[in-house]
């Protein structure tokens, strides 16, 4: 016979270990919940601290950025003002440049017909030019019912004397622009091209007339026929007191400026 021997529990030691297990199981949960709320908490305290470390880093770079821009809109206006004041500076020195060239072929011409160079003839041609009206500063003394245009030139030359002569002279100036038209070669009096109806005094060979006791200047404006290429001038001059000439030939016309020439 087989006996079976069955231990007696008390239901309250069954029932209070469950209980104590239970119990221990609910603080380790609130232990754990805690622990994690307050993590977080620390997590999000330095979390506000850094965003706000990083708006106030923000706001400093916005501030230097500002200053910056201030700084560099300054310069710039520094910049363009000193820009300004160079070009003034350069059109001034420009302008006194021209003025200073003025005055020294002012003083070349005065001193020529003071002390003229050996083997000179009594007349000569101290200067000459024909420049495109357009490249003119001054406005030529012209019939205000005349218009500017195309082929329109400024021309200019001056005849001098020695002074020791103190006698006056006359005579006449020829002036012939040479070039091609439609591949043939052509030759203009330069007299026969001026604009104004009201011309200098005119010879029976259409050429300038002259009389003067130290230097005489000819001015006006011409106008070449359309298809006129020039490429050079000359000019003979007829003294009728020593009823002799001088000639200059060959007078180069540079394109599309003119002739500029100055006496020797």
């Amino acid at each position: 016979m087989t006996h079976i021997i069955v231990h007696r529990t008390h239901p309250f030691q069954y029932y209070g270990i469950r209980f104590l297990l239970l119990v221990l199981a609910a603080s380790l949960l609130w232990g754990a919940f805690e622990l994690g709320y307050m993590q977080s908490e620390e997590d999000i305290i330095e979390a506000k601290g850094g965003r706000k470390s990083l708006l106030v880093q923000q706001s400093v770079l916005k501030k230097k950025n500002t200053e910056l821009s201030k700084e560099v809109l300054h310069m710039e206006r520094q910049y363009l003002l000193e820009q300004q004041s160079c070009q003034l500076v350069q059109a001034s020195m420009s302008k006194d440049q021209r003025k200073i060239s003025e005055l020294e072929k002012e003083l070349a011409f005065y001193k020529g017909i003071v002390s003229p160079a050996k083997g000179r003839e009594s007349v000569y041609l101290q200067s000459l030019e024909i420049l495109a009206y357009h490249s003119q500063l001054s406005t030529p003394k012209i019939d205000s019912s005349q218009k500017t245009e195309k082929n329109q030139y400024q021309y200019t030359f001056i005849l001098a004397q020695k002074v020791k002569k103190r006698t006056y002279t006359k005579g006449t100036v020829n002036v012939r622009i040479k070039g091609k038209k439609d591949n043939k070669t052509v030759e203009l009096d330069l007299f026969s091209l001026v604009i104004p109806a009201k011309k200098a005094k005119v010879s029976k060979d259409k050429a300038f007339k002259y009389s003067f006791k130290y230097f005489q200047e000819f001015s006006g404006i011409i106008h070449l026929p359309e298809g006129v290429e020039p490429h050079s001038v000359d000019v003979k001059i007829n003294s009728k007191k020593k009823k002799s000439s001088i000639e200059l030939v060959d007078l180069k016309w540079s394109q599309p400026v003119g002739v500029k020439y100055v006496g020797q």
